[in-house]
């Protein structure tokens, strides 16, 4: 097979460009694209004849720009929870995707009575994908650690993307549990050696908002992401990239996945709602059709094109909706990567959540991917 990878194309309009011209809200939305803070990074892939190439645009990108990742984290915490397993595996335990572990609820407050439970990483992880469960993401970052995160990330390539805390809101965000496997071997990481990873001098965009709410209160002051996570969009776009063509983009098997791993990843990024396997959020209006996927169907509650797979992991906090993923259509042969963000904050308060999500967040990630598309489609 000839590969062939091209970037940041002089030779070819920018499809990004022309996609956001062509539509009347993006073309609104873009002349306010600095106080939006948007990125976006575009890779269109083409297979003829043994030839695969990739084609590579991007717009307003800046990896020196912070942007709150918040949710699109989970996929390399997944990822991760997927090597360690891997890693346990090789020393001699006796444990699967499919494996029973046991879930200890570790807490201090003695009034606090929380069941221990038993689950497999494979339901934790479909719960990730479908709904975006912070329970289920917060229990495998005390599965992994977030020194094992942050040190893995950077050693395969990933020096933007870290984790220095759990999701909110879980009503245990603020406990551990304590995992076992069948045979009651502790694997769950100790969380209390952690190293908080604090922004370099080169991150601009720290200080959101003007003003933030706290215990019920507006103070006159920004929020300070600092020492919060982080992604960029480089790291996030790559990491799909390392997924869908790891003989590409990760030759060296960093996260040390099996084939098994990589399919089993790809089947439940595409998955929607409806498709769960246990069907219970089949006629949940919380959980409608399409949740969980920004891109291409982020504006509507019913896939309207069930040809058009979305192989994603999206995050929405703060002011800040992103999505990152492998978009395809196999009967049309269409496939790109696409990941952007996108900042709404009117009032310029934080924490208040009065962001314009509904109003220019979701539309704009699901009309640009869809006029991306409709490009490629003609």
């Amino acid at each position: 097979m000839i590969i062939a990878v091209i970037s940041a194309c002089s030779i070819e309009t920018n499809p990004i460009k022309s996609s956001i011209y062509k539509d009347k809200f993006l073309k609104e939305v873009s002349k306010n694209k600095k106080e939006y803070e948007i990125q976006v990074l575009l890779t269109k892939i083409d297979q003829n004849n043994g030839e695969l190439k990739f084609r590579t645009f991007e717009y307003q990108l800046d990896d020196d720009q912070y942007f709150y990742p918040a949710s699109t984290n989970k996929l390399p915490i997944v990822i991760l929870a997927l090597k360690k397993i891997n890693d346990l595996r090789s020393k001699g335990l006796d444990i699967t995707l499919k494996s029973k572990i046991n879930l200890n609820f570790k807490h201090k407050d003695p009034l606090l009575d929380v069941k221990d439970s038993i689950t497999s990483f494979q339901n934790l992880i479909a719960d990730v994908f479908l709904i975006s469960d912070n329970s289920a993401s917060n229990i495998l970052i005390d599965f992994i650690g977030y020194n094992y995160f942050n040190l893995e990330m950077k050693k395969a390539g990933f020096d933007k993307t870290y984790l220095n805390h759990k999701f909110n809101p879980d009503p245990h965000v603020n406990n551990n549990w304590q995992i076992l496997d069948i045979d009651n071997n502790i694997i769950s990481s100790d969380n209390n050696m952690q190293t908080i990873i604090r922004s370099n001098d080169k991150t601009k965009g720290l200080y959101k908002g003007e003003k933030r709410f706290h215990d019920g209160e507006v103070l006159n002051e920004p929020l300070n992401f600092s020492e919060k996570n982080r992604s960029s969009l480089t790291d996030m776009h790559n990491l799909i990239k390392s997924i869908f063509y790891p003989e590409v983009y990760d030759r060296d098997n960093n996260f040390n996945l099996t084939v098994e791993d990589y399919d089993f990843l790809r089947y439940w990024m595409s998955r929607f709602t409806y498709e769960d396997l246990g069907e219970k959020f089949i006629e949940d209006e919380n959980f409608f059709e399409t949740y969980n996927k920004f891109f291409i169907y982020g504006d509507e509650k019913i896939v309207s094109n069930r040809g058009i797979r979305v192989y994603n992991k999206i995050g929405q906090a703060y002011g800040t909706s992103v999505d990152n993923a492998l978009i395809k259509n196999y009967q049309d042969n269409i496939e790109f990567i696409l990941t952007a963000t996108i900042y709404t904050n009117k009032n310029k308060v934080i924490n208040d959540n009065v962001y314009e999500y509904e109003e220019i967040g979701i539309p704009f990630l699901a009309r640009l991917s869809r006029s991306i598309y409709n490009q490629y489609l003609d």
